[in-house]
């Protein structure tokens, strides 16, 4: 027995011994191995650490959104945007920039006599409407950030799970969820549906801008007149009152009843009535300038410099398509076609079926489908009650098919909307431009006739009435007649310049 029990020991050990040895053999082996000199040469030529062309990709995509981000965002700085419509001369925008936080620049060139051109521009930089359309822009350009969240979320979520072994239960994350949410080209089409999403916000600030500087140039020119209207009234009321000397002078040497002294002063007291309306009509325009301006009410304005009004008349032919690329409303309704249109192309993307079966779509995980860890079977062991015969793969494909069509009725809604607005923007280009001409015309025909034959009577009776010539009624007449078309002809010159703005309004940009 014993004998025995010595022979088994000496052979355990006899194996030891042979293990060890083929075990530091395998190691003294494993230590020693040096690869080819091909692989050597290969890991020379690429970079030690080259990331995934997925990652490739999708750090591009994300570059290219942050600087259409950045982009967008400079246009906003004064003189940034020069694709703007209503962009103000440089030197006069930078001079009045600080006025648009504080009033007192703005009080300054509002003090004495100030241009059209100084109170457009603080139109562009004060005016309430503006603010919140670059509020609005900012807040839409801050979009572009949440577009990269989403993404780098899934991608994250897809590093952490992609290799997950749970080893009981179902297995969670091992969809790849790239198949889900494809990038970067859904990251692509994200980026183009936010574009067009701040080109929209974009143009609502243009329309704002739009509407300030027009109503400031509209305001100017009626404040204008009201001015001028105010020096007419003045003149004719002197002549008012020398004529009721006259009267009076005549009525003391028997050569004309009293009946015409009377006359005469109520005239000059309609007159002098009519004087303080102006003057108030004056208060009320000053009152619309400060709210253009966002000003209280104890900033005292200004006169505005005489000018004359631009003159020229376009053509129909040049304005049409002018206007068809160029109004802001048109430009928006563009955007939010393109926006749609990216909104069907990525929900497409994400809910239909792609082109391809997937046969070369495989994922980076350890294949542990045989063996004691196996956690997956080779082949399908049993057939789903969703995926038997003559039943689809996938049960909830279609599930939101109908977003889609609802999606694509929107769109041809859209594309409905733009073809009235092309329609209404030529409308309002053809009325606007038969008010500037017809604007011109009056004018010109009061400025070269009217006032120079009203003149001529005014002075023909004047004398008449002295001499006793001429009747009473003659004269006031004339008077009338003189007043009224020297009145028309300095609201045709503003009303020339109010056609002109609007006339640039209707366009949607700027025609000087």
């Amino acid at each position: 027995m014993i004998p025995r029990l010595i022979l088994l020991l000496t052979l355990m050990a006899l194996m030891a011994t042979h293990a060890c040895g083929g075990y530091r053999d395998l190691m003294k082996e494993f230590d020693d191995y040096r690869p080819p000199s091909y692989v050597k040469a290969r890991e020379k030529a690429a970079p030690e650490h080259e990331p995934p062309p997925a990652d490739v990709e999708f750090d591009s995509e994300k570059k290219r959104i942050m600087e259409a981000a950045k982009k967008w965002k400079r246009s906003l700085t004064a003189g940034g945007d020069e694709r703007s419509s209503f962009g103000q001369p440089a030197r006069l925008l930078k001079m009045l920039q600080p006025a648009s936080t504080d009033a007192h620049v703005a009080e300054a060139a509002l003090a004495r006599r100030f241009s059209l051109e100084t109170l457009e521009t603080l139109a562009f930089v004060r005016n309430p409407g503006v603010k919140a359309a670059e509020a609005r822009l900012r807040a839409a350009i801050e979009t572009f950030s949440q577009v990269l969240n989403l993404d780098e979320i899934l991608r994250r979520y897809t590093a952490f799970t992609e290799g997950l072994m749970t080893g009981v239960g179902p297995i969670k994350g091992k969809d790849p969820v790239k198949t889900k949410f494809p990038f970067p080209g859904v990251l692509a089409l994200k980026g183009e549906i936010v574009g067009q999403e701040v080109a929209g916000a974009r143009e609502d600030l243009e329309r704002a801008r739009r509407e300030a500087v027009t109503g400031a140039g509209k305001t100017y020119w009626n404040l204008l007149f009201v001015q001028k209207a105010e020096t007419i009234t003045e003149e004719t009321l002197d002549l008012l009152k020398y004529l009721e000397e006259v009267a009076g002078s005549l009525y003391e040497a028997g050569r004309t009843s009293f009946q015409d002294v009377i006359k005469v002063r109520i005239e000059r007291e309609i007159l002098e009535e009519e004087l303080i309306t102006l003057r108030e009509k004056g208060r009320n325009i000053e009152s619309k300038i400060r709210e253009i301006l966002n000003l209280s009410p104890s900033i005292k304005i200004g006169s505005p410099e005489g000018r004359e009004p631009v003159r020229k008349i376009p053509t129909l032919d040049s304005l049409y398509p002018l206007a068809l690329e160029r109004r802001q409303e048109l430009r928006r309704i563009r955007a939010m076609v393109g926006k749609t249109e990216r909104m069907i192309e990525m929900a497409e993307t994400m809910i239909l079926p792609p082109y391809t079966l997937n046969l070369s779509l495989y994922e980076d995980e350890a294949v542990t489908q045989v063996g004691s860890v196996a956690i997956q079977e080779d082949f399908p062991i049993s057939t789903k009650a969703s995926t038997g015969a003559g039943l689809p793969k996938m049960p909830w494909y279609g599930t939101n098919d109908a977003y889609l069509r609802q999606t694509r009725q929107r769109l041809q809604a859209l594309r409905e909307d733009l073809k009235k607005a092309e329609a209404e923007t030529l409308t309002l280009v053809r009325n606007a431009w038969f008010e500037l001409d017809r604007a011109k015309r009056e004018e010109s025909l009061y400025k070269d006739s009217i006032i120079k034959l009203s003149r001529s009577a005014l002075d023909v009776s004047s004398r008449g009435y002295e001499s006793g010539n001429v009747s009473f009624a003659d004269v006031i007449s004339s008077y009338t007649i003189w007043l009224k078309a020297n009145l028309a002809a300095e609201e045709k010159r503003s009303d020339l310049g109010i056609a002109w703005a609007e006339l640039e309004r209707a366009v949607g940009r700027s025609l000087r």
